[in-house]
């Protein structure tokens, strides 16, 4: 009996241990482009769409690497995550998407499956819902003139962010409007069904919480 545990003991040790699983997985396929300064010290404000947290990465071919620190760079529209002390980032060709739990909305979810028509390339996109209709958060940052800043001074930068709500209909990308012939096009046969929520329920068309009530209701 001892010499079993003993022999299962020793199986254990040799067996490599999950975290250099993921790291080989990781490192098989690269792992993204390194980055050695911060380029926007003099920029007020963040990059990043949030702090850096543990997250889930998925690589195209199906594999994921989890346990990451891991921030979206809402300016950049890459993925960035840190590893053994230095940090890196992916693109939205390198990956499939990526998961993470929010402070805000707890776990939310990434994809870069879809192309943006507003850009006409694909990026990383928030996943809001799904079903026969998905809806698509495109959040985004800018980097513009800092209107508090005192005048005479050289001009400063500021983050300022952006957004975009998208619908994926019959497997095309569409940029939700509020017009009539838009709701035909996105919805087809539901668009009057679509037409009538938003008028009953007051909702705004821009507003990424009414526009989760329209797409839930549609997708019952």
């Amino acid at each position: 009996m001892k010499t079993n545990l003993l022999l299962v003991a020793i199986l254990l040790c040799l067996l490599p241990s999950f975290a250099d699983a993921q790291l080989t997985i990781l490192r098989d396929n690269g792992t993204g482009i390194p980055i050695t300064a911060n380029p926007y010290r003099e920029v007020k404000g963040s990059a990043y769409l949030e702090d850096f947290t543990k997250g889930k990465i998925f690589l195209p071919d199906g594999q994921w690497v989890e346990g990451l620190q891991i921030a979206l760079n809402a300016y950049e529209n890459t993925l960035e995550y840190k590893l053994e002390g230095s940090l890196f980032s992916y693109t939205s060709d390198k990956l499939s998407g990526f998961t993470y739990t929010s402070s805000k909305e707890g776990l939310v979810e990434f994809t870069s499956a879809y192309e943006i028509p507003t850009l006409k390339e694909r990026r990383f996109v928030q996943v809001l819902e799904k079903g026969k209709y998905i809806l698509l958060l495109h959040v985004y940052k800018i980097m513009t003139d800092d209107p508090s800043a005192t005048y005479g001074t050289q001009a400063a930068k500021v983050f300022q962010s952006q957004q975009e709500l998208f619908v994926v209909s019959g497997g095309k990308v569409y940029l939700m409007k509020g017009k009539e012939k838009d709701l035909n096009e996105i919805f087809g046969q539901d668009a009057a069904k679509a037409g009538e929520w938003i008028k009953s329920q007051k909702l705004n068309v821009k507003d990424m919480d009414d526009m989760r009530a329209l797409i839930r209701q549609l997708n019952q």
